[in-house]
């Protein structure tokens, strides 16, 4: 299942390192990174717009992001996580990928000891589904479209090289989805 990631600012300085964890779980077939300056706030809330989290934890959020780090960049991540077995998550009250909660809550838990500030989910944001994907990689696209520049990151290591964003298509086909 193809699943878009956000590393958030403060995960900025662990860059390579969280790449090579999440390619523990899947095959990162695209990375970049966006410098989103004075629109940090407002793509943090437009990505959250569409979950049904409570506004307290989003300003929350945003506090603990904003204290991690004066960087505003986050790095989009598009990655392949295998996911043939469900089960149920009593939080989120639904079937979710094992394997995908497991990338979310392990990387979650080691960068939550290592990251200054750290609240809930402000390390990774990573999506559960189809739909998920496609409404928050068309958040991703509408700051592109705005003249936000994704900036390639070279995979190092483990890590396949050469992937690079183009102009609204992933090196992978992956294209800016229908706004239905």
């Amino acid at each position: 299942m193809r699943v878009l990631g956000i590393l958030w600012n403060g995960m900025q300085e662990h860059l390579e390192e969280a790449l090579n964890d999440i390619s523990k779980y899947g095959d990162i077939k695209d990375a970049f990174t966006i410098n989103l300056g004075e629109s940090y706030e407002s793509f943090v809330r437009d990505i959250y717009a569409q979950d049904t989290i409570a506004e307290w934890k989003v300003n929350k959020k945003l506090e603990t992001m904003f204290q991690c780090s004066d960087s505003r960049k986050i790095t989009i991540v598009i990655v392949d996580v295998d996911t043939p077995k469900k089960e149920y998550h009593p939080l989120k009250k639904r079937m979710v990928y094992t394997n995908l909660e497991n990338m979310k809550v392990n990387i979650r838990k080691k960068y939550s000891e290592i990251v200054k500030h750290y609240f809930f989910d402000n390390t990774l944001h990573a999506t559960d589904d189809e739909g998920e994907f496609k409404a928050d990689f068309g958040v991703v696209m509408s700051y592109v479209e705005k003249g936000f520049q994704p900036e390639p990151v070279e995979l190092k290591s483990a890590l396949e090289k050469g992937k690079v964003f183009e102009k609204g298509r992933l090196n992978n086909g992956t294209q800016k989805p229908n706004k239905e």
